[in-house]
């Protein structure tokens, strides 16, 4: 019987009992409890979180396949021989979704992080993974620093669920140089080089400064954070702004000043100008007070659109409906129906309708980018996505199939109620041209006019 064990120092094992013994064990009391010592034990090793194993389907061998919770398929002889293997991690991966992901600069590795608590540096060339380091919090974002910052391409700044923001150096353990090429690639290691801890919630976001004088850092807890870059990172301060940050943008080189640009969640934009950070006083707080800051606020406009529609197509349908209401009377009075009269009537100015729903708070920004200094883009999610749904609270509405007769008879009658109007058009020109004749007839010498008489006699 295999079972997998949790000792002390994080290691897992997994421990091996003779089933024979444990069949014919018998307890020595009425609480028909006993305890047997396992044959033999494997230690897996650390970091390691097995819940599943299978053995294969070769009886000859004790060869056991395990996954790993954290990310990795591990291969283990049970033999328990002079000859046993030690457990070989076939496969390494991260468990879950990848929170952050960067390239270096300049050389052929890429970074990864996500929540299992893993940084995993790995070369895309060779497609393998190079090496890994945990740490007791989940990775929320990763970013490479540029090449003004390390030429070499060696440094990888970490954003944690907690908060805390670390400095990650890829190295070789041979000769602590860092690795910009692929000789190197196969030893590299990670080590860190600083931390600290700029927020209260999970580090969301961070940009450098074009010129790598600045680090900002976005969190959760509504804040972002400035850095003065160097040997070691000195904090600068921090700003308030409207929501969980989403994204930060620097200004590029084409930019004559050094702006940043905020983007949050909740649909606000805020632009900052860097202050200078010889001149902060952070005596008593990091907070930054008097800094040059621009704030832009973004709300749906489909609402309004559908309302200025709808608007135009009630004040056409009423419109519609007392013209033909208009000429229905006329034609029972039995008055004369001209031109103008089947003309549309000007548009006049409706009274305002009701509000229609304008979601309250503005859609997630997804992204943004500078365009041109004071100019910049941003994509949003859908800004009608919580709209609220009408309910249908009339018990004599009509059913979907009721609905759809109703509106093809709405469509014929409005076909017939267009033939009606053209022919009506049509017996009003008829009735002006007569009228014209009968002035023409009246205007001609007596002895040539048509008389009305004489016409009923010859027909």
């Amino acid at each position: 019987i295999y079972h997998i064990m949790k000792m002390e120092k994080s290691d897992v094992c997994v421990a091996v009992w003779d089933f024979e013994a444990i069949d014919i064990a018998d307890s020595k009391d009425d609480s028909g409890l006993f305890e047997i010592e396992p044959m033999n034990e494997l230690v897996v090793g650390k970091n390691v979180s097995l819940y599943s194993m299978v053995k294969t389907s070769n009886t000859d061998q004790f060869m056991c396949y395990a996954q790993d919770a954290n990310g990795a398929i591990w291969k283990l002889d049970l033999s328990f021989s002079n000859m046993t293997q030690d457990p070989e991690c076939l496969f390494s991966f991260h468990a879950g979704n990848i929170q952050g992901v960067d390239v270096s600069p300049s050389t052929h590795l890429m970074a990864t992080t996500a929540h299992d608590r893993s940084v995993r540096i790995y070369d895309y060339v060779d497609k393998r993974e190079v090496t890994l380091t945990r740490f007791k919090q989940g990775g929320t974002f990763l970013t490479w620093a540029p090449r003004v910052v390390n030429p070499k391409g060696g440094l990888i700044t970490v954003g944690f669920d907690d908060g805390v923001v670390r400095l990650l150096e890829v190295y070789d353990p041979k000769g602590l140089t860092l690795v910009a090429g692929r000789n190197s690639s196969s030893d590299a290691e990670i080590r860190l080089k600083q931390a600290f801890k700029p927020h209260t919630a999970a580090v969301t976001a961070m940009a450098y400064e074009k010129n790598g004088e600045l680090l900002a850092t976005g969190s959760l807890d509504n804040t972002v954070f400035l850095f003065s870059v160097g040997d070691r990172y000195e904090a600068i301060g921090f700003v308030k702004v409207p929501g969980p940050v989403r994204e930060l943008v620097w200004s590029p080189p084409t930019h004559e000043k050094s702006t940043l640009l905020i983007l949050c969640e909740n649909g606000h934009v805020v632009e900052i100008l860097p202050p200078d950070p010889e001149k902060q006083d952070t005596v008593s707080t990091f907070e930054l007070k008097n800094i040059s800051m621009k704030h832009f606020a973004f709300r749906s406009i489909k609402s309004k659109i559908m309302r200025a529609i709808i608007q135009r197509e009630q004040a056409r349908e009423k419109r519609e409906k007392e013209k033909k209401e208009r000429l229905r009377k006329m034609e029972q009075l039995g008055q004369e129906i001209t031109e103008k009269d089947l003309q549309d009537d000007p548009e006049v100015e409706e009274e305002p309708l009701p509000d229609i729903y304008i979601p309250e708070t503005p859609s997630r920004i997804l992204c943004g980018f500078y365009s041109e200094p004071g100019q910049f883009w941003l994509c949003l999610s859908d800004l009608e996505k919580d709209r609220i749904v009408d309910d249908i609270e009339d018990p004599n509405a009509y059913s979907i199939e009721n609905a759809k007769q109703k509106m093809e008879m709405d469509r014929m009658i409005k076909e017939a109620e267009e033939k009606k109007a053209i022919k009506r058009k049509l017996l009003a020109k008829l009735q002006k041209e007569f009228k014209q004749l009968l002035l023409k007839n009246k205007d001609l010498p007596e002895h040539v006019q048509f008389h009305r008489a004489v016409c009923q006699k010859t027909k």
